[in-house]
């Protein structure tokens, strides 16, 4: 006879095999949780109907490490009480929209190709790592939420929209493409935000100030911050917060941290050795924080200078500059320069190799934390579908060029008729017609350069004529002034002589 604990046991783990237009698909059951393994796209809805005379038991459902490249909040409904949802592992592609699942709570779609998400009120934890999401969207709810996002497409924090970024517990937006983070676009979060990760991005610029008045950790390491701005009173409160890896040459001398702080690592920077000296001296428990932080990590009790020609102040390494913002900013206006027109220094293609490098490295561990354990044929079923839908995109790119190819051509001969280009023929290529297009145009510019300089020697000429009649006006003007005082003097002789005349005759008679 089967014993009451081991007939608990059998109740509690039932594995249902249906066979659907010769598909095979497994459920699992465990309590109100459910898994269903070996279902695909053309399968899911047949077995998401055998559940749902037991929908209203449903709380968890795992569809994890399927090949699933699609999936509805209509195909989810009947689950009312859905309150966890695992779609990770799969291969759903494009726009997600979970949002009228009102009851859900906790969704994974970790390790997927999604690009947009959008969820529903009670969302409290979103696993969401290893996809190329670009805009999340979420229904306004009145619980807390933890958003994990790493190694995504996010450019922005605003890329969350507002009901995301409301009552956030905890944001994980490490290995995203954000370049400027301004806290105020956490502000309905101010009171609840414990944790932001915010590492391994290319943020260069940190504005805005809000008081996170429960903020623990703030990691904004590897990065390009070169100034540790006012801003970060922010999170003057924080025990944990790393900038490590940055391009840091000056800190804010005002900034105050809580006696609180515990792990303070700002390694891997430039800093400037006298904003160490204003910043430590008005802050010696981070000085201590920061010393003990470099012991910790590395053993030693300052960090090693990757540069020999440094010195140090407290753990850090630095060096004294002049002027240390403009001076780091040329230098690494310069350094960019050089790297994107190829030009570099072997130091400064090695540098920019290891970031990219350490980079890579940390994506490879997210994607291996993540990982799920699938069988061969699934593995198999996913690649195709991954291919399939790579063949898709490049079948749109292949179309959208050309149809851009098209308008090219249009607007190339177009172009030929106004310019009234010779020799011009419809087998030419668009880029033989592009060049003899250009070749033209710059004929017409000398053209018209020469009619202009003409016009120009022309209207040198006038105004050097003009100027000439203007001096020879001057003087004509200058002889009549001249010539008027004379006569006017001759007129006034010949009055006296006149009165002298008469004077004379008068005497005479």
């Amino acid at each position: 006879m089967m014993s009451l604990q081991a007939c608990q046991v059998v109740l509690l783990l039932v594995c249902v095999t249906a066979t659907v237009h010769g598909a095979i698909h497994e459920i699992k059951q465990n309590g109100n949780r459910y898994k269903i393994e070996k279902v695909t796209d053309s399968s899911l809805k047949q077995a998401l109907a055998s559940l749902r005379q037991s929908a209203w038991n449903v709380k968890e459902l795992d569809l994890s490490g399927n090949p699933l490249s699609q999936i509805s909040a209509a195909d989810l409904a009947p689950f009312t009480k859905l309150e966890l949802l695992n779609l990770s592992s799969n291969v759903l592609y494009e726009t997600l929209d979970l949002e009228s699942l009102s009851t859900l709570r906790t969704l994974d779609l970790n390790n997927n190709y999604v690009q947009e998400l959008l969820v529903g009120p009670s969302i409290e934890t979103l696993h969401a790592a290893n996809n190329n999401i670009s805009r999340v969207s979420c229904s306004r709810g009145q619980g807390k939420k933890n958003i994990y996002l790493a190694n995504n497409k996010i450019t922005m924090l605003r890329d969350l929209d507002e009901g995301c970024r409301s009552r956030v517990q905890y944001l994980d937006l490490k290995l995203n493409e954000i370049d400027t983070v301004n806290f105020a676009e956490l502000a309905a979060s101010s009171d609840t935000l414990e944790h932001l990760n915010l590492q391994y991005n290319f943020i260069y610029d940190v504005k805005g100030q809000v008081v996170f008045a429960k903020l623990k950790t703030l990691d904004l390491s590897s990065n390009k911050l070169a100034f540790m701005g006012p801003e970060f009173q922010s999170a003057a409160g924080v025990t944990w917060i790393s900038l490590r890896n940055n391009k840091l040459v000056l800190i804010e001398k005002a900034l105050r941290f809580s006696q609180n702080l515990e792990h303070f690592d700002l390694r891997g920077n430039g800093f400037h050795c006298g904003t160490l000296r204003d910043f430590f001296s008005k802050n010696q428990r981070v000085q201590t924080v920061a010393k003990q932080t470099v012991k910790k990590l590395t053993g030693q009790n300052e960090e090693e200078c990757t540069v020999p020609t440094l010195g140090h102040y407290g753990a850090y390494c630095c060096e004294d500059l002049p002027a240390p913002f403009a001076d780091r900013l040329i230098a690494l206006k310069r350094k960019e320069h050089a790297l994107l027109s190829g030009q570099g220094s072997e130091t400064e293609r090695l540098e920019c190799e290891r970031e990219n490098q350490a980079r890579q490295r940390e994506i490879d561990a997210l994607k291996e934390q993540y990982r799920t354990v699938i069988d061969q044929v699934t593995l198999r079923k996913q690649a195709k579908i991954t291919l399939e839908q790579k063949k898709k995109a490049l079948d749109e790119q292949v179309s959208n060029g050309r149809r851009a190819h098209a308008e090219l051509d249009g607007t190339l001969q177009q172009a030929v008729g106004q310019i009234e280009l010779q020799h011009a023929t419809e087998e030419q290529s668009p880029l033989q017609l592009l060049r003899a297009i250009v070749k033209r145009y710059e004929e017409m510019y000398v053209e018209q350069q020469s009619v202009q300089n003409n016009a120009i020697r022309d209207w040198d000429m006038y105004q050097h004529k003009e100027t000439q009649l203007a001096e020879e006006n001057a003087r004509l003007k200058k002889l009549n002034g001249e010539a008027d005082l004379a006569l006017a003097s001759a007129n006034a002789t010949l009055q006296e002589l006149v009165v002298r005349e008469q004077n004379l005759a008068s005497q005479l008679g």
